[in-house]
């Protein structure tokens, strides 16, 4: 005896449990929806992501301008970022930081290279010997990135903040690049990162 399910049978009909998980696996990016959040991350109007980011469309389309980011970072091999001015360098920021947070990142996962960024940081300011803070930084930019490899090969939430990383790490590692100034922009963005994922809700 054949048994006819909802509508003349799953897996035909227009409502079936099959047809509507494709379609939840694979929504459509609505173009206002882009450009809303868009204008919202240019404006600076970040209290507006933060009350709208729950939506399945936004976290669509934050997809669409992390790619952005990341192209950008990735210019050049990472010297594209030098070129960022300080309010782009925030912008991007809370972008990554926005899509870290819809890919479920949490600081723990990172919480060594947070530590390590602060201690640089401090060294950076503090010491007056400049060829002993050019080697520390080039150090250190190397270490961050065998970590954020690390952590990223062990839990892809961290994927948002490595990919974007990488290739600015790999230009402040090099002899010509690792200066204080740079080293700063660096970690004004990092931590407006942290920042901001915080800010959006992001867990520890």
């Amino acid at each position: 005896m054949k048994v006819v399910g909802y509508q003349g049978g799953y897996g035909k009909g227009r409502h079936s449990p099959q047809r509507q998980e494709r379609r939840h696996q694979h929504p459509r990016q609505d173009p206002e929806t882009i450009r809303g959040i868009k204008k919202a991350f240019e404006e600076g109007n970040f209290s507006e992501v933060r009350t709208s980011l729950r939506k399945s469309e936004v976290r669509d389309a934050l997809k669409s301008l992390y790619q952005e980011v990341k192209s950008k970072a990735r210019e050049e091999n990472g010297k594209g970022f030098k070129n960022w001015d300080e309010i782009e360098v925030l912008k991007n920021a809370a972008i990554v930081a926005a899509y870290a947070v819809v890919n479920d990142l949490r600081t723990t996962q990172i919480r060594k290279i947070i530590e390590m960024a602060k201690s640089l940081h401090t060294e950076v300011t503090t010491k007056k010997d400049m060829t002993a803070v050019t080697q520390k930084i080039k150090k250190e930019a190397v270490r961050m990135n065998m970590l954020m490899a690390y952590y990223a090969g062990k839990n892809k939430s961290v994927l948002p903040i490595q990919e974007v990383l990488e290739p600015i790490l790999n230009w402040l590692s090099l002899d010509q690049n690792a200066s204080p100034e740079n080293f700063e922009k660096v970690y004004m963005f990092f931590e407006a990162i942290v920042a901001y994922h915080r800010y959006f809700g992001g867990r520890e």
